[in-house]
């Protein structure tokens, strides 16, 4: 198989290569050579778009071991969360704010985390085991808030420390029946903001909504798809929340690009 496979078709172009390599860390100038940044980020990708195993990573990147170190190093230092800030755009001209969440498979190949380190974001329903991407997107699909939780936990519980990323002054938070929580909706008001959430069936007290603005809450629904669009967002296979966690906000800086 050709080189050309490992370059075109899961890293990066060359147009996104000028705009993330003055992004990237630079090498240490002492000790032994360090691996080319814009190599170990194109390695990453071929990970995140194909879900292999780190083993499995083409040898026209490098050793896969060095460059899992350096992909763990770069999730400690907050890279990609940087690179991600650096890219979007003031999210104080956006209008709509709109809040959802997905859910992934937890493959079997992510347990195994060591117990006193927590769940690591994977928890147990019905369904299996599953991990739950809580995202709080802008009309122009930039992800402005994002947490992860295990799977049968309620959208509803994390909105308000989502909503908190956020200035919220005169946006609308457009949102589904499952943010539909008089707790949820004075948080939002006390912001500044406004509310566009239908109401349950079952509500005591109904509020006015505003049926033509929620069409454009599915932003967010075309945003998870995007996301999704990398293997290893689709069904996760990392033991741990934070490589999890950075993959996903690698995937939302490619939609970015």
């Amino acid at each position: 198989m050709s080189n050309s496979f490992y370059h075109e078709r899961y890293c990066l172009t060359k147009a996104q290569r000028e705009i993330i390599e003055p992004l990237l860390p630079a090498p240490k100038s002492t000790g032994r050579p360090a691996l080319n940044s814009l190599t170990v980020f194109n390695a990453i990708l071929w990970i995140l778009s194909s879900g292999a195993a780190w083993r499995d990573l083409p040898p026209q990147f490098g050793n896969w071991n060095s460059i899992y170190h350096k992909f763990r190093k770069w999730c400690a230092d907050d890279v990609f969360e940087n690179i991600l800030q650096a890219l979007v755009v003031n999210t104080e001209k956006y209008l709509l704010v709109q809040i959802d969440s997905t859910f992934c498979k937890v493959h079997q190949h992510a347990a195994g985390a060591r117990k006193k380190n927590g769940n690591q974001a994977i928890g147990v329903s019905r369904g299996g085991k599953t991990t739950k991407i809580h995202a709080l997107v802008t009309e122009n699909f930039q992800l402005i808030g994002l947490l992860l939780t295990g799977g049968q936990i309620h959208d509803s519980e994390c909105a308000r420390e989502l909503l908190s990323k956020v200035n919220l002054e005169g946006k609308t938070v457009l949102g589904d029946k499952a943010f539909c929580s008089t707790r949820i909706r004075d948080f939002i008001q006390a912001q500044g903001g406004r509310v566009c959430i239908p109401d349950k069936a079952n509500a005591l007290i109904k509020h006015e909504f505003d049926r033509e603005l929620y069409k454009a809450r599915n932003g967010v629904e075309r945003f998870f798809l995007r996301l999704k669009n990398r293997r290893r967002i689709a069904t996760r296979y990392d033991k741990l929340a934070v490589c999890f966690l950075n993959f996903v906000i690698l995937s939302a800086l490619l939609i970015q690009l």
